[in-house]
């Protein structure tokens, strides 16, 4: 199987991180420490499966117009990557850190998608597809002007090849993309709300999804499949950043949905708890510690619950 894992990032971002002593609204807030990089979802994911010693390869929507920050951070990063010109401009996110690990976000809507943007990155898609990929991540925001349900019909893209893929999206797109065949990966509020209207989590299973892995920040992570419900709680509490936790959490299950097709499911639910919470000791999103993670794996305490 390949480790080369392709991630679609529909709506990206430049993001923008500010560590500050505190954030104390209504006044001057001095930052002694800035740092910018290109972001969204499916980036973070990408660079965390290159940390993690995979091929990870950025898919997503840019800017039509001219300098493309965001095509040069990715330079930066050194992740493989195609782009498709289909926005007018790419939004920022900014973080504020305060120095006791609380985070505010500001994450700007970003402009709307330009006429033929799906159809654009369905076809890179294919293209990748083709070229080979072990696992797909879809994750983030649907820009204004596109579907909500893109991230699914990508999803079933995806199926025609025989490619794991999982959808990390949510609102409508993420109601969109429960039958779509895709590994279903939402936080505690998105399945909260999934799961509403009497559709439990055994059903989302039952109607076809492979697996719902839900996270749960410093509660660990439930992995539901058709062989069963594991609950996997983290080996120790840790503050930090959480912004790019989930991402790192969906990096790290990639790499198991494409080294086999029969899952350990309790080694990848352990693997992901603790690689998501190496991710909120790093000051950025997309970023992990290492040291950290290899640590906690083997203590990561994982149960079977049905």
């Amino acid at each position: 199987m390949t480790s080369r894992i392709v991630t679609v990032t529909l709506n990206p971002a430049i993001d923008v991180t500010y560590r500050v002593d505190a954030l104390r609204v209504g006044q001057t807030v001095r930052v002694p420490e800035v740092r910018s990089r290109a972001g969204g979802k499916g980036v973070n994911v990408a660079a965390v499966v290159n940390a993690l010693g995979g091929n990870g390869f950025a898919l997503a929507l840019t800017t039509t117009g001219t300098p493309d920050e965001f095509r040069s951070g990715l330079e930066e990063l050194g992740i493989a990557h195609r782009l498709v010109p289909a926005l007018t401009s790419v939004r920022r996110t900014v973080a504020v850190v305060a120095a006791d690990g609380t985070t505010t976000m500001l994450q700007e809507n970003g402009s709307p998608a330009c006429e033929g943007a799906e159809a654009a990155i369905t076809e890179a898609l294919r293209d990748e597809l083709e070229t080979g990929a072990g696992a797909v991540v879809i994750s983030g925001s649907v820009p204004n002007g596109m579907d909500p349900s893109v991230p699914a019909r990508l999803a079933r893209v995806c199926a025609e090849f025989g490619t794991p893929v999982i959808t990390d999206v949510s609102g409508p797109a993420l109601h969109a993309a429960a039958d779509s065949g895709a590994v279903l990966m939402p936080n505690q509020d998105e399945l909260a709300e999934l799961a509403g209207g009497g559709r439990t989590v055994s059903a989302l299973v039952a109607g076809g999804a492979p697996a719902v892995v839900a996270t749960a920040g410093a509660d660990g992570a439930v992995a539901a499949t058709p062989r069963g419900v594991w609950q996997a709680r983290p080996a120790e509490v840790v503050t930090g950043n959480p912004t790019g936790a989930g991402d790192a959490a969906a990096a790290a299950l990639a790499l198991h949905l494409a080294a086999a097709r029969d899952v350990d499911w309790p080694a990848a639910l352990a693997d992901v708890v603790a690689t998501s919470a190496s991710a909120v000791l790093r000051p950025v999103a997309g970023e992990i510690d290492l040291g950290a993670r290899t640590r906690w794996i083997p203590l990561t305490k994982v149960k079977e619950t049905r």
